[in-house]
């Protein structure tokens, strides 16, 4: 198998970023720009249409495992039915006539959109790369911050003019319609299909004389590694980017306004617009620091980069003469810290766990990471109401359990290490066996 110059797996990232991304954004970036006409036409409140948002992810729990297992066997085949169902669930929003129905609608929504987000982009990231894996998942996994941009201002404008039904079926059909010819004319199942070999490949056997070597990968069966600490690890680890990480994102906007917004003067809206612009080059930046410096190193500054976010906002209150300065410093940060809930998570699978049974350990991975953003958004509201409307208890927890959230993956890596080792032997071995048994026909 020879390389291309341009190896073509940076063409199925590209095409991820553009599939999954659209998707992704549509469950999480632009999913409440409906609430208000929604809400009105159906004549429920805000708070009942905001529900739909806790059933998607409760629906992503239940399936993710099955859907990673699945689209471990056949992810073209997969993704492209999951696409049908997920978009086909988006259209039918416009229909909704009252809560139950949309409650149910929300369910099947969400029941698609686990095999259309995240797990299949991380599966072929994880067959089409062994080297510069961590920058190829940061570009594919960046596609929801671009897509969101275009997709925010494609639906207000359909909802202004022509109302909702129209903004849910127009975007609807423009997206499955794209998505559908960028996986027939692009995307493939994994390199072999091409006539290739995931990028590194060469280098990984060359190096296997060492069972040191750092890209090795742990080669264990779901089964397996139900009693390796390890692995809990990991779980604990992408519960916790869950919870600080989707609990911040989904609160972050309540805390901009209610800390910015006068009568006179409306900063929330710049301050969150300034993060999201930092965060499309934060996530691809990040991607090459895991591949330049290492997982321990990366998710370190990961880290800083959450303490550097909650630190400003926690000294707000104590500091009003310098609010919008410290306000500026902490959304900037957070561009780069928004990642732990989608860039490490997914790195940090990818660059443990081999390829035969990721998916279905992804997808578990990937299940206990909603769990951590369903319960992450309702847990600050409850704090913010015990203490009266001061956030400084959120901030202050969120540093404490994202350095903890440090210390178990650090643990994992740490302790992940001789089951990679015992990939690389297990390779060796059979590669001398081989050779000793046609050395023997001869």
């Amino acid at each position: 198998m020879q390389q291309q110059k341009f190896f073509y797996g940076w063409w199925v990232v590209l095409a991820l970023m553009l599939v999954t991304g659209t998707s992704l954004a549509l469950v999480v970036s632009t999913f409440n720009i409906y609430l208000n006409p929604v809400s009105e036409a159906l004549g429920i409140s805000k708070t009942q249409f905001a529900l739909c948002s806790t059933i998607i992810n409760l629906a992503v729990l239940v399936a993710a495992p099955k859907l990673g297992a699945l689209l471990q066997k056949d992810t073209r085949k997969v993704l492209l039915l999951c696409l049908l169902g997920f978009y086909a669930a988006y259209a039918a929003f416009a229909w909704v006539s009252n809560l139950a129905t949309l409650y149910v609608v929300a369910a099947v929504f969400g029941l698609f959109s686990a095999g259309s987000t995240v797990v299949p982009t991380s599966i072929l990231v994880n067959r089409w790369f062994v080297a510069r894996k961590g920058l190829a998942m940061s570009i594919a996994l960046s596609g929801s911050a671009l897509t969101g941009m275009v997709l925010a201002k494609s639906i207000s404008y359909f909802i202004q003019t022509d109302g909702y039904g129209v903004a849910y079926q127009t975007i609807a059909a423009c997206s499955l319609i794209f998505s559908v010819l960028l996986i027939v004319l692009i995307i493939r199942n994994r390199p072999e299909d091409k006539g290739l070999q995931a990028l590194g490949a060469d280098n990984t056997a060359s190096a296997n004389s060492s069972v040191h070597n750092s890209l090795a990968l742990v080669n264990l069966s779901p089964k397996e590694l139900r009693n390796k600490p390890f692995h809990w690890a990991m779980l604990v680890g992408a519960f916790l980017a869950g919870l600080v990480g989707g609990g911040i994102v989904m609160q972050l906007p309540v805390f901009l306004q209610d800390t910015f917004d006068s009568d006179s003067v409306k900063l929330s809206s710049t301050l969150l617009a300034t993060s999201l612009g930092v965060m499309i080059f934060a996530k691809i930046l990040l991607g090459w620091l895991y591949d330049r410096i290492g997982t321990q190193r990366a998710t370190l500054v990961v880290t800083l980069s959450i303490i550097a976010t909650c630190t400003p906002f926690f000294l707000i209150p104590l500091l009003p003469n310098m609010a919008w300065q410290l306000g500026l410093m902490g959304v900037v940060c957070w561009g780069l810290g928004n990642c732990v809930g989608t860039v490490t998570p997914s790195v940090m699978a990818a660059k443990t766990y081999g390829n035969e049974y990721y998916g279905q350990i992804y997808g578990n991975l990937h299940r206990t990471q909603y769990l951590g953003i369903g319960l992450g958004a309702p847990l600050i509201a409850k704090l913010v109401d015990l203490n009266h409307g001061s956030w400084s208890v959120v901030w202050l927890g969120a540093g404490v359990l994202i350095v903890v959230m440090l210390a178990v993956y650090l643990f994992a890596i740490k302790a992940s290490q001789p089951y990679r080792q015992a990939a690389v032997i297990t390779e060796q071995a059979d590669k001398a066996n081989s050779g000793l048994n046609a050395a023997a026909a001869k």
